[in-house]
């Protein structure tokens, strides 16, 4: 080996050792898939000589029935027995296939219940976020439905009486009054002659009332009885 070639080998080394280890992989892994494919191979020879039995042995168990038939119909009674009772489980058999497991059996009794683990570590605290960014500010919202009244509170405690007014001023005298008459214009309170306690209003320019025929005082009445 030559002095340029150890410095390249030593250099390139890692490379060369990562390349011896990628190929041992891949042999095993190559040796692995064929012997893989050999017994799928195998396998699928097994299912379909057992699926060649079992065509075999059924065609035979029906054949062996339809000469019991026969037999029977002929009046004698058949050497041969019924295939399904001379062998047990004779249609499992026949479907089974060699080299292929079996069907599942019962469940068994669930098992006790295992021991409560041990706890474990607890875990490392995390690194804080970063803080987000500042949201943008929300629209406002409408305004609300105005509330319905209260009801009116209890009266509160009667206040203290308040100060006296002042005296208001003295009232100014006002326009001399028409007279008491009652009676309009033209009219005039007299005292009828059937009632001296009364008064009406007699208009001034009438003329005197004629005296009643027959005349109260003509009768010889009182004055307090001549009222009609």
């Amino acid at each position: 080996m030559t002095k340029h070639a150890q410095p390249l080998l030593a250099r390139r080394w890692r490379s060369l050792m990562l390349a011896a280890v990628l190929l041992v992989l891949a042999g095993a892994v190559l040796l692995v898939w064929l012997r893989i494919d050999a017994e799928a191979r195998r396998a699928d020879r097994l299912g379909a000589e057992a699926a060649r039995r079992g065509t075999a042995v059924t065609t035979l168990a029906d054949d062996v029935r339809v000469l019991r038939e026969q037999v029977k119909a002929e009046g004698a009674t058949p050497a041969a027995p019924d295939p399904s009772r001379a062998v047990k489980g004779l249609p499992e058999r026949a479907e089974a296939v060699p080299g292929a497991p079996g069907r599942s059996g019962e469940s068994g009794a669930p098992g006790r219940p295992g021991k409560d683990g041990r706890d474990g570590a607890d875990g490392r605290n995390g690194k804080d976020g970063k803080p987000g960014g500042n949201g943008l500010d929300g629209s406002a919202g409408s305004n609300g439905v105005d509330g319905s009244a209260g009801e009116p509170g209890a009266p509160g405690p009667a206040g203290p009486p308040g100060e006296d007014g002042k005296d208001g001023q003295d009232g100014k005298d006002g326009a001399p009054g028409r007279d008491g008459q009652t009676c309009p214009d033209g009219y005039s309170l007299q005292v009828p002659d059937y009632d001296p306690d009364a008064l009406v209003c007699r208009k001034d320019s009438a003329p005197p009332p004629d005296d009643p025929t027959p005349s109260p005082s003509a009768l010889g009445l009182p004055t307090d009885r001549r009222r009609s």
